[in-house]
């Protein structure tokens, strides 16, 4: 009896163990089905690592699973159990390669598992129990979907937003968060949004549950870190979501639009707004601008970016209104200013006018700014009143101010009024400078007043001031306007000597082309010669003045002398002066020697005259030469003309008068008895 009794209990466990392997066999397929056909954690992987660890889902078995999950949901949830705490909890069983499996597949390839646990940490579902109230979706019970919610504000309020990411895509459908839930992923995404997943992470709750607060953390972070397309799609999916429309969202893209350097897109964006509220009736009259957020927005936009043409597109669109912020209205100054310096003085004016209707102020630099323009136009008239309403508004006026003044009295020759704006200028504690000075010597240049002039080169001595080469060349010209331009230079070699003042170029052009224009060539050839030996080197232009005037009086011999300094064509002569006080100079290496390109002009009509002169074989071949040995570019039809004259003999070409003076004289020789006509 004991004996059939024990082969019927072996039979009963041998069967009991083969429908154990079955079904572990069984399991082993379901979770690598779920393995690679689901997430890492998903409901299918979990239920087969039960069965791997020893609760296969059999008839012996399952009852016990039922009584645990009972035992499960009567228990609260914790919070956050760590990597070494999920491997502590599963270091009891016995096969360590089942507890890694169980831990990879939970913990998910983090630092920390995001499971709930139910029971106590000795437990072998500790683990699992995460995944299993995670996973259970619309079809879990109210204390999981509780436990969900109160995860994800955990999370929250730990600013730990990748947390919620993961635990977002496990999120069911039908679950919604509480307002405390969704106020702290507000929070989170407010104080510590990175990166792009954060903002598409804020930008998808907020769009499924409509929440407003989320949608303006997602679009406030999405201005930060996303780009203008990025914002305008935002935009677009929460206002399907039935999210409404807010001003904040265009001001972002606009101002994202300005990060990525386009504002012009900032403006056809205010302008597509400002249509759309007309065709919508919203704003008609046309004191009230629409869309005035995103026009003050898309002004800084495109001011501080420097594109002063959308700028201006953007205000000429809504008819000169001026912002209502600080920030705009400081824009739209410079926009004034920007125009002014265009010499757009009406626009500038109605940026002015427009700032002050809305009350705000007027700095000086920005009516500077349209004083200026008004002086360099010689409208007078118009920089008085400036002036006055400048100090009107209680503004003090600068020295730059004064000295816009001054000049553009000088420059419209009422040198009275000049001389008051100087009187005044001192009186306000400021010195005028040597520019100030020189322009109202050029008035008086201009105007022909020596006593005048006079007065002012004394004010500019007692105020301490040193004239300038610019200084002095006004005087000669002052001087030879008066037809005394011997007196002009001797007063610039006095004043010179005495202030220690070295020539420059400028000071050269100008004596040189004063000298000429009072027609005396010989005084601009000797001011020439004697600032070249002084170590000035002139410009350009006074080389082919002088070469031009050289042809004009036939001084062919001078001309290429001018040409070959000019181009660097030959080395100066070694020549040494004695001065009087029998000290060497060498004047040669005193001069500058470094090219002044001249018009290719010049150099042709200096070939061309000494070609009808027939003196090409003595200067002007050589000077071809020269010049092509420097690389000077000569027509080819000049050099061959010059090389077919210049292998015939040099003669001197007579006049028409010359010939008929010498044809009178040989009738006069054939016939001496004739009387002269």
């Amino acid at each position: 009896m004991t004996v059939g009794v024990q082969a019927s209990e072996v039979a009963n466990m041998e069967a009991a163990i083969f429908e154990d392997l079955k079904g572990l066999f069984v399991l082993a397929a379901v979770f690598m089905l779920g393995w690679f056909s689901c997430r890492p954690g998903s409901r299918l992987a979990g239920f087969a690592v039960r069965g791997i660890q020893g609760q296969v889902l059999t008839a012996s078995t399952a009852k016990h699973i039922c009584e645990d999950e009972e035992q499960y949901q009567a228990k609260p949830p914790s919070l956050l159990v760590s990597l070494k705490e999920a491997e502590f909890a599963t270091s009891r069983k016995t096969d360590p390669w089942i507890d890694a499996v169980a831990a990879g597949i939970t913990v998910e390839d983090s630092m920390e598992a995001e499971v709930l646990s139910f029971v106590t940490p000795s437990s072998p579902d500790v683990v699992l129990a995460g995944v299993a109230t995670a996973e259970c979706g619309a079809h879990g019970s109210a204390s999981e979907l509780t436990a969900m919610d109160e995860q994800m504000h955990s999370f929250a309020k730990r600013h730990d937003l990748s947390a919620c990411q993961r635990l977002w895509r496990r999120w069911p459908a039908g679950l919604t968060p509480s307002s405390d839930t969704l106020a702290e992923v507000a929070s989170a995404a407010r104080c510590a949004a990175v990166s792009i997943a954060d903002a598409d992470f804020v930008l998808a709750v907020a769009e499924r549950f409509g929440d407003v607060t989320l949608a303006e953390t997602a679009l406030c972070a999405g201005s930060r870190l996303c780009s203008a397309a990025w914002l305008a799609a935002a935009g677009a999916r929460l206002y399907a979501a039935g999210v409404p429309e807010t001003p904040e969202h265009a001001v972002a893209v606009a101002r994202a639009y300005g990060r990525e350097r386009r504002p012009d897109l900032a403006v056809d964006l205010w302008q597509a707004q400002s249509e759309m509220q007309s065709e919508c009736g919203l704003d008609s009259s046309a004191s009230v601008l629409p869309a005035a957020e995103l026009y003050s927005a898309a002004l800084e936009v495109c001011v501080g970016f420097g594109d002063f043409e959308s700028a201006l597109r953007l205000t000429k669109s809504a008819c000169w209104h001026a912002p209502a912020t600080s920030m705009g209205q400081a824009a739209f100054l410079a926009l004034s200013r920007w125009l002014a310096r265009r010499q757009d003085l009406h626009s500038a004016q109605e940026c002015i006018r427009a700032a002050q209707r809305t009350g705000s102020v007027v700095d000086l630099a920005t009516f500077r700014a349209v004083l200026k323009a008004a002086a360099r136009n010689a409208d007078m008239t118009q920089a008085r009143a400036i002036f006055r309403e400048m100090i009107s508004t209680g503004l003090e006026p600068d020295f730059s101010t004064f000295a816009a003044m001054i000049r553009g009295y000088c420059s419209a020759g009422d040198m009275d009024q000049a001389m008051a704006y100087l009187h005044t200028m001192r009186q306000g504690g400021m010195s005028p400078d040597g520019p100030i000075f020189d322009s109202l010597l050029e008035g008086c240049a201009h105007r022909r007043l020596p006593g005048l002039a006079g007065q002012v080169l004394a004010d500019m001595e007692a105020a301490g001031v040193r004239p300038s080469s610019a200084t002095l060349a006004i005087l000669v010209r002052l001087h030879a306007a008066r037809g005394d331009l011997e007196k002009g230079l001797a007063l610039y070699q006095e004043l010179s000597q005495c202030h220690g003042l070295e020539p420059d170029s400028h000071a050269m052009g100008t004596l040189v082309c004063t000298c000429l224009s009072s027609g005396r060539h010989d005084l601009a050839l000797m001011a020439y010669q004697s600032l070249s030996s002084a170590g000035c080197r002139a410009a350009a232009r006074t080389f082919e003045n002088l070469i031009v005037s050289c042809l004009s009086y036939g001084d062919l011999d001078f001309a290429v002398r001018l040409v070959d300094e000019a181009l660097c064509l030959t080395r100066p002569t070694q020549q040494e002066d004695v001065t009087a006080e029998g000290v060497e100079t060498n004047t040669a290496q005193q001069r500058p020697s470094w090219r002044v390109f001249l018009e290719p002009k010049v150099i042709e009509d200096v070939l061309r005259l000494i070609g009808r002169r027939r003196l090409s074989k003595s200067l002007g071949m050589p000077l071809v030469m020269r010049l092509q040995a420097a690389g000077v570019m000569v027509p080819e039809h000049l050099a061959e003309a010059m090389l077919d004259c210049a292998q015939q003999p040099d003669q001197k070409l007579l006049s028409p008068l010359e010939q008929r003076c010498n044809e009178r004289q040989s009738w006069c020789r054939s016939a001496p008895s004739a009387e002269p006509l």
